[in-house]
């Protein structure tokens, strides 16, 4: 049944309940997706995995930002070196 109409029947390969997912279309240059394809290789991750951690780091990012945080990387000596967002 639909949300829509309960009495309305998916149709064959209709999904139950469309509303939990967005379909996109993304142009990437050949380098970034060459980039993106060896990341996601690497963790072993579908694209669409590897699209969500992407997002949600880069909301986190913008959130530290928007609220004044510095972001830093701790380099394997162990001092932090600052990373500059522009």
């Amino acid at each position: 049944m639909s949300p829509e109409n309960p009495s309305k029947k998916p149709q064959s390969g209709e999904a139950e309940d469309k509303s939990r997912f967005v379909r996109l279309s993304v142009n990437l240059s050949p380098d970034i997706a060459r980039t993106f394809k060896g990341l996601i290789d690497r963790k072993g991750l579908s694209i669409t995995e590897g699209i969500r951690r992407a997002i949600t780091i880069w909301g986190f990012v913008e959130e530290q930002i928007a609220q004044g945080n510095d972001l830093a990387v701790i380099e394997s000596d162990g001092k932090p070196r600052k990373i500059l967002i522009l």
